[in-house]
């Protein structure tokens, strides 16, 4: 059966079992909620989001978080649970004298019609604020895009430039408002508010400013709260002149409970939708699946919590595209929660283990005859036992190798001080490539330098690559964060690769190293394990 299955595997070092157990197939991941995971920090803590307030400030760790020894992480046996394909949530956590529990049902509102709204009432508030024409452009905009029949291009309407600071902040403020706040969202560019439709709120770039809650521009006006575009705030060292409680510690730590999203997607999504600073963001132990149920534990610093609570309400609104699970008609499903004060910040690696619950489907033995239940019970139970007395060998699965399976590529290039190299690897032509425009994109890069001599003609051979790079901004897919930081960046400096590269947040340059080093210890445990067995181990 092995054969079958792991000549890919092979190639990243998993060749070698600590069982003779024959082994079977299986589909993981059929359902992304076939997959749940729930991060264990270093303590011991399960991460489970049971709290979408706010909680007390002190340091401790919420009464209700599970705690298990760090040695048990490996071998605690999942409870069971009954969880179905929806994105409603249901968390329960038992007290401490377990005579109660505490039920919290976070449902997720159903999407309404956004073809609701007053369009009168809208247009004589813009009014207000706006000249006419101006004003009936962003209605006849919103009332077309809620049209469930709309299949137009545009998904915002940019205003001309308005030079009134005030008259920017008064924009964005009722926007804000519950009077447009259903269907449309503001955000600013180059100096120029941008009206959304609500329903493309999950295309506005990662890094969109939105204004501040009292303010609309982009020079930093500070809210109501005190909070401001880069999460600085009255009571934050970060904003000069302010002042951070003394006897509040540095960093805000908090649940990321997410659905169908990745890691780093729904970071982003949590900066932008905070508004924290994009330069700082949030801090994770380690990245986990899109496709699956993950709880995970994260910190921010210095952020007070109902500037992060915002988030929750945010991903509630009508329209959000996310990660594309098919009961919310394509939408990810994130929520924060449990906050807490803490002197110590969330670094990657800094994690005891994680804690799964995995449905496997379709199971297949490889065997030719009828399979009876009876036959499946046995192989399972054989299976098993052999899990139980002979356990495996931890090797790094194939998701640590990307979706291309050439990340430790990557990390092999920047060890070797090789930014040009890591930079191609990345945006070279894949041959999984799911969308057609992203594919076309990549072949528009590799061929960028068709008919230029690099090597004697420098200057053309910037100019191309920041025509290109320009040309096919737009065709990364949101999900694509290290490609569009690199594309980004070389529209502006073409040739500097190490700018590039570096342009592409920490924790994801983190990840192409820790790739290699998974590579390494895989093919040094297989060798381990064929040379010396896997019942004897020698320091």
């Amino acid at each position: 059966m092995t054969e079958r299955y792991d000549e890919v595997e092979r190639r990243f070092g998993i060749a070698a079992y600590a069982s003779p157990h024959e082994g079977f197939a299986a589909v993981v991941k059929a359902r992304y909620s076939d997959f749940i995971v729930h991060e264990v920090d270093m303590n011991g803590n399960i991460a489970r989001l049971e709290n979408l307030q706010t909680q007390p400030n002190n340091n401790s760790s919420p009464k209700c978080n599970e705690q298990i020894s760090p040695s048990e992480i490996d071998t605690i046996g999942a409870k069971k649970r009954k969880h179905e394909e929806t994105i409603d949530l249901k968390f329960t956590c038992e007290s401490e004298n377990n005579d109660d529990k505490a039920t919290l049902n976070d449902n997720n509102p159903k999407n309404e019609d956004p073809s609701a709204a007053d369009w009168e009432n809208c247009l004589n508030e813009l009014k207000k604020v706006l000249e006419e024409d101006p004003s009936n452009d962003i209605v006849a905009f919103l009332k077309e895009s809620s049209a469930s029949s709309y299949e137009g291009d545009k998904k915002f309407h940019m205003l001309a430039a308005i030079p009134d600071k005030q008259k920017r902040r008064s924009v964005h403020q009722l926007m804000k408002s519950t009077i447009f706040s259903s269907v449309a969202l503001a955000d600013t560019r180059e100096g120029r508010i941008r009206v959304w439709h609500k329903k493309f709120e999950g295309d506005m770039p990662p890094d969109t400013f939105t204004g501040a809650r009292g303010g609309g521009d982009k020079s930093g006006s500070s809210s109501k709260n005190g909070v401001d575009r880069g999460g600085k705030g009255k009571n934050n060292k970060n904003n000069k002149g302010g002042s951070w409680p003394a006897d509040r510690p540095d960093f805000l730590r908090f649940v990321l409970y997410k659905e169908n999203i990745d890691t780093s997607t729904a970071a982003k999504d949590v900066v932008r939708m905070a508004r924290l600073n994009p330069k700082r963001g949030i801090s994770f132990a380690g990245m986990k699946d899109k496709r699956g149920v993950t709880s995970q534990f994260c910190s921010t610093y210095r952020i007070e919590k109902e500037q992060l609570l915002a988030v929750n309400k945010t991903h509630e609104m009508p329209g959000f595209s996310g990660g594309g699970n098919t009961s919310s008609k394509g939408a990810g499903v994130l929520r924060v929660g449990n906050l807490s004060y803490s002197s110590d910040e969330v670094r990657l690696g800094s994690l005891g283990g994680n804690r799964f619950d995995i449905v496997l489907r379709n199971v297949d033995f490889g065997y030719k005859g009828t399979l009876t239940k009876e036959i499946v019970r046995e192989k399972l139970g054989t299976a098993a036992k052999a899990l139980q007395d002979v356990g495996f060998i931890n090797y790094f699965g194939m998701q640590r190798f990307g979706k291309s399976n050439d990340t430790h590529e990557v990390g092999i290039a920047i060890l070797k001080g090789d930014f040009k190299s890591a930079v191609e690897i990345i945006m070279r032509e894949k041959n999984d490539e799911n969308s057609q425009r992203v594919a076309e994109a990549r072949k528009t890069w590799a061929n960028r330098f068709v008919g230029i001599d690099v090597k004697n003609n420098e200057n053309a051979a910037k100019d191309a690559e920041m025509k290109c790079a320009k040309s096919i901004q737009t065709d990364m897919g949101r999900f694509m964060v290290c490609e569009k930081s690199i594309v980004s960046t070389l529209a502006r400096k073409p040739r500097d690769y190490k700018r590039a590269f570096s342009s592409i947040a920490k924790n994801m340059r983190s990840m192409f190293l820790h790739a290699y080093q998974s590579y390494l210890w895989n093919k040094v445990a297989s060798h381990r394990i064929k040379t010396g067995g896997s019942s004897d181990v020698q320091v």
